[in-house]
């Protein structure tokens, strides 16, 4: 109905009555025809039958009316409301418009444009200025294009526009390197989409153009921050927030002896206990408190042999960009050094040809429990007729003598007795001092009962003995000099008594 309305601006009262007049007409030249069924039943004269329809029709073209009122304002509001959505929406494509166009006319992003079906180029005046172009040059042509791509990309570049032409792609992505008209070679991507004809074939190529040298250049530092962490000579690990290794070079693995997988199933709690046998419990607390942690670490095997000795340092990292916490472990190997140094203290502390403690190293040893205040029992020994062997027999066979003495002493003494030989045919030894005050005298007895059985060497038997020297600290004396004065005191009156003695000292005596 409205939209008869909306093509017939006629009053509906009107059309109504005009309706009537019709119907009327028409049933004057037809009578009882078309109102046949319903003034039939009607018993009354025509006037009255005609007041009796226009009664009838008023109300209904009332009713008419005022749906056509309610339709036209339900039109007018839709209308408004069309009005007010492509207000919006005109303003929201300006909006978009005007950012496309800035966007357009940065520095770091061209338009291009390939004609293929009349092989003709467009280039945007930004695409001109980022290869140093004038804006007004003429440039119609996809060679000015070409001709500035860097030789080692005209390859991959040449392909991408093969399968633009035979159909295979529809669109176009590449990532290269041109020339700047100045010399200089920058990083351009360059993306589009092939447009197609009616007819569907291939027309035209549009795309935009990025300066993405910064990323490049970006790229090409991390990729030599990776080779350089790859190459390092120092192992390097690097954990997540969770403390999860998710990173490590070879020369870690190579330290530790196992593959990166295995080092990256770990986290830094397991990597540090891998790198030393002692582990400390609060390292990681260490790195949690004061951002970082330092130190050196030591790995041995069962026999105590050191296999990895290393400084590590531990740092906790904050990302700007990612808001993100990371860890860095870095070893620096210094088993090498370890053991140069082991050689080094091996020959400044240790006989040559016992591989006992020499006398810089008894002293050490002495100073530091006599520092602490560590109760001892002190043996001062010396060979009898050690010297008649060694000048008839010769060195070499003297040292052989002095190598089984050692086994002897060795086997005779407790476990942790320091055992030194501190020159010619002179040993020194020392062990905590036990409560019972007759385990030195029982010591001294074996040592001097199996130092008298014959020694079998380079086929000769060879007797010798001992004279021993005992003296206690810190009841004998409180200083390492007058300690080892008692003691040598004590063995040289074992030895005035007769060979193959002990005697502990006496201020008495």
């Amino acid at each position: 109905m409205s939209r008869l309305l909306s093509l017939f601006p006629i009053q509906p009262l009107v059309l109504v009555t005009w309706s009537l007049l019709v119907v009327l007409t028409v049933n004057l030249i037809h009578p009882l025809t078309l109102l046949d069924p319903l003034l039939t039943a009607v018993p009354y004269s025509p006037a009255q039958q005609l007041l009796f329809l226009l009664l009838l029709m008023v109300p209904l073209g009332l009713l008419l009316t005022l749906k056509s009122a309610r339709l036209q304002r339900a039109l007018e509001t839709q209308q408004q409301q069309h009005k007010q959505e492509i207000k919006t929406l005109k303003k929201s494509y300006n909006k978009t418009d005007d950012q496309i166009r800035t966007l357009m006319q940065s520095d770091q992003i061209a338009y291009w444009e390939w004609d293929i079906k009349h092989n003709r180029a467009d280039y945007s005046p930004q695409w001109k200025k980022m290869l140093g172009y004038p804006a007004d040059e003429t440039l119609n042509s996809l060679h000015a294009l070409q001709n500035r791509i860097h030789p080692k990309d005209q390859s991959a570049v040449q392909t991408r526009f093969l399968k633009i032409l035979s159909g295979e792609h529809r669109h176009f992505e590449c990532t290269h390197r041109v020339q700047h008209q100045d010399g200089h070679y920058l990083w351009v991507h360059d993306k589009g989409q092939i447009f197609y004809s009616p007819h569907g074939e291939v027309e035209k190529l549009s795309a935009i153009r990025l300066d993405v040298s910064a990323q490049k250049w970006i790229e090409a530092e991390l990729e030599l921050d990776a080779t350089i962490i790859e190459h390092s000579s120092e192992g390097i690990a690097i954990a997540d927030q969770s403390k999860q290794v998710i990173r490590c070079n070879r020369a870690l693995s190579e330290a530790l002896k196992l593959t990166r997988e295995q080092i990256e199933s770990m986290d830094l709690q397991s990597l540090i206990e891998a790198l030393q046998s002692n582990p400390s419990s609060n390292t990681l607390e260490k790195v949690e408190s004061e951002g970082r942690w330092r130190g050196e670490m030591a790995l041995y095997n069962s026999e105590g042999h050191l296999l990895l000795a290393s400084i590590v340092h531990i740092q906790k990292i904050f990302q700007e960009t990612s808001q993100s916490v990371h860890y860095s472990l870095t070893l620096t190997d210094i088993t090498d050094l370890k053991h140069s140094q082991q050689a080094l203290d091996d020959l400044a502390n240790i006989d040559n040809v016992t591989g006992l403690a020499n006398r810089n190293k008894l002293y050490q040893e002495l100073d530091r429990v006599l520092q602490d205040e560590q109760p001892i029992t002190l043996f001062f020994m010396d060979l009898d007729d050690f010297k008649p062997v060694n000048d008839t027999f010769g060195h070499d066979f003297g040292d052989a003598l002095l190598q089984k003495v050692s086994q002897v002493i060795q086997e005779s003494t407790p476990d942790n007795t320091l055992i030194s030989r501190i020159g010619g045919d002179e040993f020194v030894l020392f062990y905590p001092q036990s409560e019972d005050v007759t385990q030195a005298q029982q010591i001294a007895q074996t040592l001097s009962d199996r130092l008298k059985e014959p020694f079998q060497i380079k086929n000769q038997s060879i007797k010798i003995g001992s004279s021993i020297g005992i003296a206690h600290y810190p009841q004998d004396a409180q200083q390492r000099q007058s300690l080892m004065k008692a003691a040598d005191t004590a063995m040289y009156q074992a030895k005035r008594a007769g060979k193959g003695r002990f005697h502990c000292f006496s201020a008495q005596t």
